[in-house]
C-alpha cells in the first residue's frame, strides 16, 4: 500500500473528518490485520495527509484505543438498558441477545483483532469485562426475581448465557446460521433450561415447607 502524499482532502467538520478516520482505521484493520498498522497507512486510505491525521491522533496506540471505544459504544448502544425496566425476562433476554448476535456478526472481528495488539489488550481485557459484567448481574437479578432459583444459581446460568455468544459467533457465522436464528434457538434453549431449574427447585421446597417444625425443648418444657 502506497503512502505518498495524499491528494487534498476536501473539507469536514472536525468531528466528521475524527469519524472518517476511524472508519478508515477500522477498514485497514479488517483488511491487513495489525502487523504493519501505521498512521501513514489510514492516512493514505483516508485520502488526507499526515500531518492532518497526527492532528486527531498523534500516536498509533491513539487511534487503536478510539477505534476501540467506539465499538464498545457501539455495543453499549444495545445493552439491556435500552429496554424499559418492566420488561419481561423472555423479550429482554431475546433482544440482548439477538443485539448481541447481531454485533459479533457485524464487528466482533474488529475487537477481536484489537485484542491481539499490545498497545490496547489491557484496555480490550477491562472494558470487554465491564461490559459482561455489568449484563451479567442483570440477568442474575431478573432469574432469580422470575424462577425463584437460588442466586448461586443464577450467576452460573448469567455467565453461561452472557459468554457462549462471544466464543461460538464466529463459527455459527461460518456454518450460515443468521444471527436472529442463533439468537432464537440460543434463548429457547436458556428459557427452557430455567424453567427446568424452577420445577427442580420448586420440587425440593415443597416437603421442607410442608414439614412441621420440630418444637424445641425449651417450648416442650412450658407446654
Amino acid at each position: 500500500m502506497s503512502t505518498a502524499a495524499a491528494p487534498r482532502a476536501r473539507r469536514m467538520a472536525p468531528e466528521e473528518r475524527r469519524e472518517q478516520l476511524l472508519d478508515s482505521a477500522v477498514a485497514y484493520v479488517l483488511e491487513r490485520g495489525l502487523s504493519d498498522f501505521s498512521l501513514e497507512k489510514v492516512a493514505a486510505i483516508a485520502g488526507v495527509s499526515v500531518p492532518l491525521i497526527y492532528k486527531y491522533f498523534p500516536k498509533r496506540e491513539d487511534i487503536l484505543k478510539a477505534v476501540l471505544e467506539r465499538e464498545y459504544q457501539y455495543l453499549g448502544a444495545r445493552k439491556l438498558s435500552a429496554l424499559p425496566a418492566d420488561t419481561p425476562l423472555e423479550p429482554l433476554i431475546r433482544n440482548s441477545q439477538k443485539h448481541g448476535f447481531e454485533y459479533l456478526y457485524e464487528r466482533g472481528p474488529i475487537i477481536r483483532l484489537l485484542a491481539a495488539d499490545r498497545a490496547v489488550f489491557d484496555l480490550v481485557r477491562r472494558r470487554g469485562k465491564d461490559e459482561r459484567s455489568a449484563i451479567t448481574e442483570h440477568f442474575i437479578d431478573r432469574i432469580v426475581e422470575t424462577y425463584g432459583v437460588p442466586r448461586q444459581v443464577a450467576l452460573v446460568c448469567s455467565i453461561l448465557v452472557v459468554n457462549a455468544p462471544i466464543l461460538s459467533g464466529r463459527a455459527l457465522k461460518r456454518a450460515g446460521v443468521t444471527a436472529e436464528e442463533a439468537a432464537n434457538i440460543w434463548t429457547d434453549f436458556a428459557l427452557g433450561g430455567w424453567e427446568g431449574l424452577q420445577k427442580r427447585f420448586e420440587a425440593k421446597r415443597a416437603p421442607e415447607e410442608a414439614a412441621p417444625k420440630r418444637k424445641s425443648k425449651a417450648t416442650k418444657a412450658k407446654a
